[in-house]
């Protein structure tokens, strides 16, 4: 039985207050030899995905197992996602490339998507598109076999994140040139803003659509109306954030930074609770668990950490 650790997290200031925290690690799963750059669970609960920059994607199922490895790229795997259904899944390569798989490990197409590489991919909610970005600054859309649909463009730098609203209406892009921009899914650009004092990592839309989340590598998050006006910011990395989303029901945010800790927080900027050791590492990435029991989150070891919540969150 593996034996339950507890870490003791960072001293954080929360309203004024000095509280020690300590989280627990519930599960750990070792397999990358390199940093892991993306992980996603599906839809049914069945699997867990994650990517590296060894070149490869692991999966593993609900109990644990490695199911297999595999070498998905010549270069790393940047980023994974799960279909809705769970039936398929991607995966996004510095080699220019994204690779649509079958669950059970058999690809079913590479697709040229980026002049240089692939950053960000994923479904829409609807499963019929693909989402895709990367370093020559221009996010396309797909339809789910692949097929390039059209171009989004008008930023200066890598496409570190691009994500579908909820009813797959609107995309929402995050760039290293320092902004965000939001655009119909029919091409027409809404607006382009300029707030972050560094390359915007993450964008993405809270569950019920109502709201913007965006992270960068000035070490804040920032959360947005869609009409891009600024409701709260979110401070205290002391690196650069790689990754941010919403819980599943979007009552709290989660940051993932390279000062090798992962926060949680309140929408409106209350700190409740870190997890990680104090360290600096390249890459930290983090999700909630789609039970929203876990907080999942890579590790300077090149491992996938399992941090449980406390019910009161749940």
């Amino acid at each position: 039985m593996q034996k339950i650790l507890f870490l003791k997290c960072l001293i954080i200031l929360v309203s004024g207050t000095c509280i020690a925290q300590h989280c627990e690690v519930a599960k750990t799963l070792a397999g990358h030899s390199e940093f892991v750059l993306g992980i996603d669970e599906s839809p049914d609960g069945n699997y867990l995905i994650s990517g590296s920059e060894d070149d490869s994607f692991i999966i593993w199922d609900k109990d644990d197992n490695m199911i297999f490895q595999k070498k998905a790229h010549k270069r790393s795997v940047n980023d994974v996602k799960f279909s809705p259904d769970s039936q398929q899944f991607l995966t996004a390569g510095s080699d220019q490339t994204f690779s649509i798989w079958n669950t059970d490990g058999s690809k079913v197409k590479d697709v040229k998507a980026d002049d240089i590489y692939v950053k960000t991919i994923t479904y829409s909610h609807d499963g019929k598109y693909i989402l895709s970005g990367g370093g020559d600054n221009t996010a396309r859309l797909w339809s789910k076999e692949g097929e390039l649909i059209r171009e989004f463009t008008g930023h200066e730098c890598t496409i570190y994140q691009a994500s579908f609203s909820p009813d797959d209406k609107l995309i929402v892009l995050g760039s290293c040139d320092g902004s965000f921009s939001l655009w119909k899914t029919s091409g027409e650009r809404i607006f382009k803003k300029e707030h972050h004092e560094s390359g915007v990592s993450s964008a993405s839309f809270s569950p019920d659509g109502k709201y913007i989340l965006t992270a960068s590598f000035d070490k804040t998050a920032a959360l947005w109306d869609l009409d891009g006006s600024l409701i709260t910011e979110y401070n205290g990395h002391s690196g650069e954030i790689n990754q941010a989303e919403f819980s599943k029901d979007g009552d709290y945010i989660l940051t993932a930074c390279e000062d090798a800790i992962a926060r949680l927080w309140k929408l409106d900027g209350t700190l409740l609770k870190s997890f990680g050791d104090a360290d600096n590492v390249d890459y930290l990435a983090g999700t909630f668990s789609n039970d929203g029991k876990y907080i999942i989150t890579s590790s300077r070891y090149n491992n996938i950490i399992y941090w449980k919540l406390d019910s009161e969150l749940k």
